[in-house]
């Protein structure tokens, strides 16, 4: 019942492929059979016309905000108990949007009538769960943006369809330019904590140097946070559990990595600051083991997913990037990792980074129980799927193995080469 970011409404409406099943006959011939996995709905046949708009002009696009087309999110869940998963939607530029599930994959706006709409902050990422522990899924809003309020919204569910915004009065109206956040239980106490990832906006020309500074220097609007629930009253923890760090932070994902009945955090880092590996110390703090635990991870790091891939019983990770399948794309929108970049990341102690996917294998065995990583993601073909954002692993045919949805793309190929260099030589205005 957790967000991803485009994700869900990418599976529920838009994913359309065929696959391939091989099966041997009576004879012990091979056979193959195109079946559909997924078979794409239109707006008018599920009723769910939601778009995330964008308006640009002179004063906000890519080159004034950069952030522009990180996109809002999608939350699923059973909002009034009718055994049906309804859907919420987070917009940048236009109002939120909640649909009722009535069966059959037709969906009613109730957006109006639910208090759902927000206001003109810049939403990002959603999330839906039962804070209050009465039984109701209640949602909550992550904020961003380029200026204006910042602070995220918690809408409490009532019980008949309506929400109340109630996040100052139980501590979650984090102000830290918010991209995601997860709910989960990390005292074993029985209700949910809540960790909020925050993307301070910062530089692209930052290198590893100016991370550690800023790291070392980090603000309390900057760092992601960790909130105790301590009944209908959540208390900010993130200094003293050790999470208080400076990160540029696009997801958190919440597992018992170890299997020692503790849920673990994997926080994917954008840039070159480092992800997290936070594993539980079951005495309300958490340490980060991200160096011992893995030989290197994703650069760019974006998305990321937990569950056991292979049916070994223990828990893998898979960590999107932005390498594209094609050298010709690889050379034209994104940049080499040069040897400069590399080595700047091993003075500074962050751990290795290689632009590519990760899909980080449990190999079963720790050392004082941190688990050991070893990424196969080229071994098994999923190291380069483009500007990717979030992945989903699921058993979406039934076979007992785990499947892998990807969703990827942006709305302009900003960092296309051969379109700047097209420009040079071009007679500029003189006020351009």
């Amino acid at each position: 019942m957790r967000r991803s970011l485009m994700v869900l409404s990418a599976l529920l409406l838009f994913g359309c492929q065929e696959k391939t099943l091989k099966k041997t006959n009576d004879e012990g011939q091979e056979t193959e059979k195109n079946n559909k996995i997924f078979t794409k709905l239109t707006a008018q046949t599920t009723g769910i016309t939601f778009e995330n708009r964008l308006v640009e002009n002179d004063t906000l696009n890519y080159f004034t905000y950069p952030y522009i087309y990180m996109g809002g999110g999608v939350s699923a869940g059973d909002i009034n108990n009718d055994g049906l998963t309804d859907l919420f939607f987070t917009g940048n530029m236009v109002s939120n949007r909640l649909y009722l599930n009535r069966g059959n994959l037709k969906f009613e706006d109730i957006t109006i009538e639910s208090g759902l709409e927000g206001d003109n902050r810049w939403y990002t990422g959603t999330t839906m769960a039962d804070v209050n522990g009465d039984g109701l899924l209640d949602i909550y809003c992550l904020v961003a943006g380029q200026s204006g309020n910042k602070e995220n919204q918690l809408f409490i569910n009532k019980g008949d369809d309506r929400f109340e915004e109630r996040s100052a009065e139980y501590g979650l109206n984090d102000a830290g330019n918010s991209v995601d956040a997860t709910f989960f239980d990390f005292d074993n106490d029985g209700d949910l904590d809540v960790y909020v990832a925050n993307y301070p906006i910062t530089p692209f020309e930052y290198n590893s140097y100016h991370y550690k500074m800023r790291m070392d220097r980090v603000t309390d609007l900057e760092t992601d946070n960790l909130y105790r629930n301590d009944g209908h009253q959540f208390t900010k923890i993130t200094e003293p559990a050790g999470v208080k760090l400076y990160s540029l932070s696009l997801s958190v994902t919440a597992s018992d990595l170890n299997g020692d009945g503790w849920t673990d955090l994997y926080v994917s880092n954008d840039f070159g600051t480092p992800d997290c590996m936070y594993l539980n110390q079951k005495d309300g703090t958490f340490k980060n083991e991200i160096k011992n635990a893995t030989a290197h991870t994703s650069f760019y790091g974006m998305g990321a997913d937990i569950a056991d891939f292979n049916n070994d019983g223990f828990m893998d990770i898979v960590q999107m990037d932005m390498d594209a399948a094609s050298n010709r794309r690889s050379k034209a929108n994104m940049a080499s990792m040069n040897p400069e970049l590399f080595e700047n990341i091993e003075r500074v102690g962050f751990q290795y980074q290689f632009m590519q996917n990760s899909l980080q294998m449990n190999t079963g065995f720790s050392y004082k129980g941190v688990p050991k990583f070893k990424d196969i993601s080229r071994l098994a073909g999923i190291s380069s799927t483009d500007w990717s954002w979030a992945p989903l692993l699921a058993d979406f045919d039934n076979d007992g193995f785990k499947d892998l949805f990807v969703s990827n793309g942006t709305r302009r190929e900003i960092n296309n080469k051969d379109y700047f260099e097209s420009l040079k030589g071009e007679k500029k205005h003189k006020d351009s």
